[in-house]
């Protein structure tokens, strides 16, 4: 499956020999593929003798984000197995800063191992290298990933843009963006981190095996510009990320958690493997530790070891 989408992804038409060919297999089998293909929601145009690939939306331009977002290096796949993945294989390679986009990526995973499914340039799929000194404390940083990312959507216009602690994007209540951040091993005595990102911008109508109920941007922002979209997060994202560097979660970004809040004052519960407590959500403290009013008091919560629902 793999390869045919990355055929299909470098080939403006291609007809069915030249796929069997590519591929080494029957044309039966590259025909179950492009159904398969299909039904996760993938247009495939087909003619009496070739096959093109249509994307959800316009594809990414490598010549306007590289100018735009020089001198930040950037690293775009048509198709690849995870931005987070290529990041992290290729660690010492890279500079601090460096980004991967991709149209489409069949191995896209989110918090706890979960699959981020992905359609072809339906979604913002980035990620991110970034280092700081091991000095730095890492506690918050998905949360200020989140508000950059809700602060961007919210600069083009986007209506209902809120959070969920620790690391989720909603719109309308719905799951319109994720968050993963990874550490890799280094020897440059620096906190190496690969942040990765999906936005969901247009969806196929087609896809029905999210596990969650989902939101995309096309929803408020129905002319949205993909690219334009990422040059502004991008650097939205790059001032958040030196703000954390250089103040952690203060005051001021504790009060902007509050105003996006999705679940403030409303009654949650924290789920743990073996616990689950229920209780008010009452926002953040300086380590993005989520604030719960329960019937013994106060208690904290870290966001690597739980999870939060609305009660």
């Amino acid at each position: 499956m793999h390869n045919l989408i990355d055929v299909l992804a470098q080939n403006e038409r291609i007809s069915l020999c030249k796929l069997t060919e590519l591929l080494q297999c029957s044309e039966h089998l590259v025909l179950k593929q492009i159904a398969e293909l299909e039904a996760q929601g993938i247009v495939i145009e087909k003619s009496a003798v070739d096959f093109r690939l249509i994307p959800q939306l316009a594809r990414l331009d490598e010549a306007y984000l590289n100018h735009m977002l020089a001198p930040q290096k950037l690293i775009i796949k048509p198709v690849i197995h995870s931005t987070n993945q290529y990041l992290l294989d290729h660690i010492h390679q890279l500079e601090t800063g460096t980004l991967c986009l991709a149209e489409y990526q069949t191995a896209g995973r989110g918090r706890r191992g979960r699959q981020w499914l992905s359609p072809f340039a339906g979604q913002i799929i980035m990620s991110m290298y970034w280092t700081v000194e091991r000095t730095t404390n890492l506690e918050g940083l998905s949360l200020v990933v989140g508000m950059a990312i809700a602060d961007t959507l919210k600069q083009f216009g986007a209506i209902g843009v809120t959070l969920k602690w620790p690391n989720d994007v909603l719109l309308n209540n719905r799951k319109l963006a994720g968050i993963l951040i990874e550490i890799a091993n280094s020897p440059n005595r620096l906190h190496n981190l690969v942040i990765g990102l999906g936005i969901n911008l247009s969806l196929p109508k087609q896809q029905n095996s999210i596990d969650q109920p989902w939101a995309e941007l096309i929803e408020v922002l129905p002319d949205i510009d993909r690219n334009q979209l990422i040059i502004v997060l991008v650097k939205n994202l790059t001032f958040y990320l030196d703000y954390f560097k250089d103040k952690g979660i203060d005051d001021q970004f504790k009060q902007r958690w509050l105003e996006l809040d999705a679940y403030l004052g409303e009654e949650v519960s924290i789920i743990s493997e073996n616990h689950r407590t229920i209780g008010v959500e009452q926002g953040i403290d300086e380590r993005g530790y989520i604030k719960i009013m329960t019937s013994e008091g106060v208690q904290y919560f870290n966001g690597g070891e739980v999870s939060l629902r609305k009660a």
